[in-house]
């Protein structure tokens, strides 16, 4: 099981996913829809953005977004203890704007052909989705989101 669903099975949230979870519960409203979520690197994927409530949506961009998870060991106090934890990092995005319209809007992204493909491990895992978000000034920005897979 990768380590963000792990961390969400065990209830051991990091800061940063459980605002990516709030995010996508305030996205009522916006949704992500892709017909074929499995692609190679190099090859061209399209998605639907749907639109439903765009009021208050704020700013909308889609786009394509790879994130790593990773385990560290940290140290813990002058017991010398240590416990692992797992980071996050951004590994590729690329995003465009979308009309805050209602409707669908149909956006298009090329997967790196030198990028990283989908990985589901012990201590590293890499996960791609196409994410709509919707940027709003002094309030938590709107996301929705779906997962692909990346084949090498």
């Amino acid at each position: 099981m990768p380590p963000w669903k792990k961390l969400a099975s065990s209830g051991g949230y990091s800061w940063s996913l459980s605002l990516d979870g709030l995010r996508n519960k305030l996205a009522k409203g916006l949704e992500v829809r892709v017909e074929q979520p499995e692609a190679r690197r190099g090859d061209e994927i399209e998605a639907l953005v749907v639109v439903t409530q765009p009021e208050e949506m704020g700013e909308l961009e889609a786009g394509l977004v790879c994130t790593e998870f990773y385990d560290e060991e940290t140290h813990s106090g002058n017991d010398g203890g240590t416990s692992r934890t797992t980071s996050r990092a951004t590994e590729y995005e690329s995003w465009q704007p979308v009309q805050c319209v209602q409707g669908e809007h149909s956006v298009r992204f090329t997967i790196p052909p030198q990028g990283p493909f989908s990985y589901a491990g012990d201590c590293l895992s890499l996960k791609w989705e196409v994410v709509a978000r919707g940027r709003r000034d002094r309030a938590l920005d709107r996301r929705a989101s779906q997962e692909i897979s990346v084949h090498p």
